[in-house]
């Protein structure tokens, strides 16, 4: 195996790259520290040498995905106003609610670890904020936002498996973010299959 030069901030990205796409395909069984070191091309105390424990690499992975995944969702808001707040907040479901996210999930759930970033952080707070229009109640937005929240984590973990037994065509499982999104945000539902915004 030909060994490259990192730099210490590239070897622990990537390490932490490995160890998502690990977890990710193979589940929480695959996260040792020898399997990280194959996926990067590094030896094992190389690994050791960066996070010095599989727990410790799991809190590094475990703050590098609840922030990514609440940087995601923040961007969606900071855009143009060309984009309204439905289909921002699809596009940020649809990419949260992805199965193999549901597995990231499990495991940081599984091991007793909050999958969201620290509360300090107030990060899902200032989603909401960015989510309520003049007028509107902040709390019926926080609580509506927190559906949203529920619903995509339970999507990400058994979402397959409970279309399958609701029997939803690809086009009404398609369908579920935009009605859900268009039933909480503006208090009635859109249609799921319309490809207009309400």
């Amino acid at each position: 195996m030909v060994r490259r030069r990192r730099s210490a901030e590239e070897a622990r990205a990537e390490i932490l790259a490995a160890a998502e796409h690990l977890l990710t395909v193979e589940g929480p069984s695959a996260l040792t520290l020898k399997r990280v070191a194959q996926e990067v091309g590094i030896s094992h105390p190389g690994v050791l040498h960066h996070f010095r424990s599989v727990e410790l690499l799991g809190q590094a992975l475990h703050a590098r995905l609840s922030t990514t995944i609440r940087n995601d969702l923040l961007s969606l808001f900071r855009r143009d106003t060309g984009v309204d707040r439905i289909t921002a907040m699809q596009q940020a479901m649809d990419a949260l609610s992805d199965p193999r996210k549901g597995r990231l999930l499990a495991w940081l759930v599984a091991t007793g670890r909050d999958p969201f970033p620290d509360a300090s952080d107030e990060g899902l707070r200032r989603v909401a904020q960015a989510l309520t229009l003049p007028g509107q109640d902040p709390a019926e937005v926080r609580y509506k936002l927190m559906l949203v929240v529920l619903s995509m984590v339970g999507e990400s973990l058994v979402g397959d498996a409970v279309r399958v037994r609701l029997a939803l065509s690809e086009t009404e499982a398609a369908g579920f973010h935009r009605w859900l999104l268009g039933a909480v945000l503006t208090g009635g539902a859109s249609q799921p299959s319309s490809d207009t915004d309400p």
